[in-house]
């Protein structure tokens, strides 16, 4: 082959895969924050549990007082809860977000690599033409010096 392939719109190729790395890495982020808001959930769900459990349990043991924090305390439970479960439905469509864009930038580089295989194609069966040409150029030409060649030795 007389040259090597090369892909002008490479730059915007890797372009296109830095953007697509970095929609990865949004991704990455959102889902870490989605699980660690259910993580937070759940453990503010288990402490809720155990803070009912106890208020029942201690009912009529504990003081008034007592049991009023127990109370107070249950209910700052329950508004953390709501309000982690508020966050989460926030965390939720930035993650759809997230995913969204990094299925636009696979889709966008996915594109410009099919484009560069097919110019890579084209530009090899270009080369296997003119290989090809130039073989059948310079076997003509063998060919015709043979024949001058027997023709001067006949007429000798």
């Amino acid at each position: 082959m007389s040259g090597k392939f090369q892909f002008r719109l490479e730059p915007l190729l890797e372009r296109r895969r830095r953007s697509e790395a970095e929609s990865q890495r949004e991704f990455a982020l959102h889902q870490r924050a989605l699980q660690e808001s259910m993580q937070e959930v759940e453990r503010l769900v288990q402490a809720r549990r155990q803070c009912s459990s106890a208020l029942v349990a201690e009912a009529g043991f504990r003081a008034p007082r007592d049991l009023r924090l127990r109370d107070g305390y249950l209910a700052m439970v329950e508004a953390a809860i709501a309000q982690e479960r508020r966050a989460r439905a926030t965390l939720e469509a930035a993650l759809a977000k997230a995913r969204a864009d990094l299925i636009a930038a696979s889709r966008e580089r996915r594109v410009l690599e099919k484009l560069k295989e097919r110019r890579r194609i084209a530009f090899e069966s270009e080369e296997a033409r003119r290989e090809e040409a130039a073989l059948d150029e310079a076997n003509a030409r063998g060919h015709e010096r043979a024949a001058r060649e027997r023709l001067a030795r006949t007429r000798a």
